[in-house]
């Protein structure tokens, strides 16, 4: 055998050592999450970090970073998608700064229960959205569950009388300004991270909010009265920049997904669900107070508002009308019950 023979058979061999080396030392992804630390999105998050790292035999390691120790979710999602952070949880609200059509998902009233909504999102709006995202170098990993929407403040806002006037913290997209301006409200531009200062020094009179939030965040301490409705259920979703998934072996990325596939969207919606009635119940308990929305009241606020959720599509543009049709069709493909 010639030198350059045997050079020839050693290279092969060199180039799978070099690859096994390189990816042995595990990819530690930033993952920035707005959530408290004692919330529940945050016990959700840091068990898919668990299980990922166990999938992927630590060829992975989520580095999670709460309470937007990262930035605000609008700035953090545009950080994600030029790869300056790896990946996080966020509102669809904040997702819709990068795609704004997805605020869509979360129109008032819009839905009937959760099951149909549950079902428009995982049989109708998955793919087109993970499409939408990719385009903006973004993958999507899973749909996550902000939780059931009500207003905290400091007296009730059971009617829609009562919002005219008020100043609503908001993350700002044309979905959330138009929706409040309809009801006669003002909508004020919200980092989560500023919700409780901005209550307490009167910037704003209320922020919409789940029960996950509202609780360990300590705002129900500023704003003891909390309205229930919901107004809506709101859409979370776990993004990571594309070219940091792309770059995974194969075999890791198939690994990735698997650990988070071990809590999927139906378990995550389930978990935050039972939050909300139980911190219903401790909210009570430690001399909060819950006005819950009647039947007739919640019909008040829902009225009239198809032409609102067609306008707010179409000033979103071509992608908002035909997400929006999207979403009607799913809406009469998906049953109510």
């Amino acid at each position: 055998m010639t030198i350059a023979r045997f050079a020839a058979t050693l290279l092969p061999l060199a180039l799978a050592a070099n690859l096994a080396m390189a990816q042995s030392a595990p990819m530690e992804l930033k993952f920035s999450s707005a959530a408290p630390p004692t919330s529940p999105w945050a016990n959700q998050i840091n068990r898919n970090a668990a299980e990922v790292a166990a999938e992927t035999k630590d060829a992975v390691k989520l580095v999670p970073y709460f309470n937007s120790q990262l930035g605000g979710e609008n700035d953090v999602i545009a950080q994600i998608s030029r790869g300056r952070i790896d990946m996080g949880s966020f509102t669809a609200n904040s997702v819709a700064l990068q795609v704004p059509e997805i605020s869509l998902l979360n129109l008032p009233f819009f839905f009937e229960s959760q099951v149909q909504r549950d079902c428009v999102l995982d049989k109708h709006a998955l793919a087109p959205t993970a499409e939408a995202l990719e385009k903006k170098g973004l993958h999507l990993v899973m749909w996550g569950e902000v939780g059931s929407i009500h207003l905290p403040g400091k007296k009730a806002y059971a009617n829609p009388a009562d919002v005219k006037g008020i100043k609503v913290g908001v993350v700002t997209n044309k979905m959330t300004t138009e929706f409040w301006q309809a009801m006669g409200a003002n909508p004020v531009p919200t980092q989560v991270a500023e919700v409780s200062s901005s209550m307490q020094t009167g910037l704003i009179d209320t922020y919409p909010t789940p029960y996950a939030f509202y609780m360990p965040s300590g705002l129900n301490k500023i704003a003891p009265f909390m309205t229930k409705f919901p107004l809506w259920e709101s859409v979370g979703a776990t993004l990571i920049n594309k070219g940091v998934y792309d770059k995974m072996a194969p075999d890791v990325r198939a690994a990735f997904d698997a650990g988070f596939a071990k809590n999927p969207s139906a378990k995550l919606r389930a978990e935050i669900r039972g939050v909300d009635a139980a911190l219903t119940k401790a909210h009570i308990a430690a001399g909060g107070t819950v006005v819950e929305a009647t039947p007739e009241q919640r019909a008040a606020w829902a009225k009239d508002l198809e032409p609102v959720w067609k306008t707010i599509a179409k000033d979103i543009g071509p992608a908002g009308e035909k997400y929006y049709a999207m979403m009607v069709a799913g809406k009469q493909a998906c049953p109510a019950k």
